[in-house]
């Protein structure tokens, strides 16, 4: 778009305006740029607000009480160990609770034991760290317990001369905040079914999304679109992971906090679900990529076969819109077990003469119907009959 500029009689004052669009164009190119960034890390930022806010609260309090309960001058390790078990990255926290504190107990120990009869200083830290983290590895092997091991001995060898802290000090400050830390998950107001049914979707979504871009792809024969849907795939890792860690949190939540009781049920339900939900993926993942070796290949595919890989997206998306709901709303696990098998008894029997890619593609779209039919509480050995064999062996049979 041209902008007409009004005459100007001076240079240097039309030389100003000029800088001035040019900064103001630079300006809006770099905001359109930036604001996505931002709008994603301010997202980030809103999912992990409560947790930071709770840590926080935690590390206070664990500091309070070491402080005003137990009467301790300097309790540095309760705070630390309420931010160790209440760290943002989820997963099991009365686990690493035990750890940390029994990291700390072999820290501690250790290095009063050796700086009582040898001193300190740089080389009695050397040792006290080695020694602290070799028992840790003998004891365990946990990465937190080794961790605090080598951190608790390192920070009482190098503060033994500014306090004078009874060893068992420490341990019960580490008691405190691991304890703390308990008692502040138990209270997590964040619904931790909410958080798994939402990771799980989000797998789902990914896989229907691949098997759509796929579909098109054989359909054209379009090898770009083919290689877009396997990278979709191939992205599927990182959200089944992020399921997995959500699933342990929220089985750990469920079963420690009074207020999460109920949802017990629903996470046992969805703990279930996790691996066939796994195998979907997976199996899109070997659907594409022979997706695209068929089409490299240029080996004959069955447009019926296209059909049928976009049908099962649509049933991706409705299998994702049934673990979002409520247990009393639709789509429910019977209704999708309706569709997954008028779904299934109506997949067209591909050639294996064909060629092997072309098999193969086949063959994995009954595998993830299989998976579907396991997500929706249904056994392999139940709904393997619904689906026709290939061609060539119906004709032997």
């Amino acid at each position: 778009m041209n902008v007409l500029l009004p005459a100007c009689d001076r240079p240097e004052s039309c030389t100003t305006v000029l800088q001035l669009i040019s900064i103001l164009g630079l300006l809006r190119r770099a905001g359109s740029t930036a604001w996505p960034s931002l709008r994603t890390a301010l997202l980030r930022f809103a999912g992990y607000l409560v947790p930071i806010a709770q840590t926080a609260v935690t590390a206070g309090a664990a500091w309070w009480v070491s402080v005003e309960v137990a009467g301790h001058e300097q309790p540095l390790l309760a705070p630390l160990a309420a931010v160790v078990c209440l760290s943002v990255a989820r997963g099991a926290r009365s686990r690493r609770a035990g750890e940390l504190i029994a990291g700390v107990t072999i820290g501690t120990i250790v290095s009063d034991v050796v700086v009582r009869y040898i001193g300190n200083g740089p080389w009695q830290i050397c040792l006290v760290v080695a020694v602290a983290m070799s028992f840790a590895v003998l004891l365990d092997g946990g990465s937190v317990i080794v961790l605090q091991s080598g951190s608790s001995a390192a920070l009482v060898a190098a503060m033994a001369s500014a306090t004078a802290a009874h060893p068992f000090d420490r341990v019960v400050d580490a008691l405190i905040g691991g304890a703390l830390s308990l008692v502040a998950l138990s209270v997590l107001p964040t619904d931790p079914v909410r958080r798994t049914r939402r990771c799980a979707a989000a797998v789902l979504d990914s896989v229907s999304a691949a098997l759509r871009q796929t579909s098109k792809g054989l359909a054209d024969g379009d090898v770009s679109a083919l290689e877009d849907a396997l990278a979709l795939a191939r992205s599927t890792q990182s959200t089944i992971d992020s399921m997995r860690v959500e699933l342990r949190s929220g089985s750990e939540v469920a079963r420690i906090s009074p207020i999460h009781w109920r949802g017990r049920r629903r996470i046992g339900r969805l703990a279930s679900i996790a691996d066939p939900i796994d195998n979907a993926a997976r199996n899109t993942r070997v659907l594409v990529r022979r997706a695209l070796i068929a089409t490299y290949d240029g080996e004959r595919v069955d447009p019926q076969l296209a059909d049928a890989v976009s049908e099962l997206a649509h049933l991706a998306d409705r299998m994702r819109l049934m673990i979002l709901a409520t247990p009393a709303t639709k789509p429910n696990e019977i209704q999708l077990s309706d569709e997954l098998e008028r779904f299934a008894r109506a997949l067209p029997q591909q050639e294996i003469s064909a060629g092997f890619s072309a098999a193969v593609v086949s063959a994995q779209v009954r595998s993830i119907v299989i998976d579907f039919f396991e997500v929706c509480g249904i056994p392999r050995a139940v709904c393997r009959p619904m689906l026709p064999r290939p061609a060539q062996y119906a004709k032997a049979a």
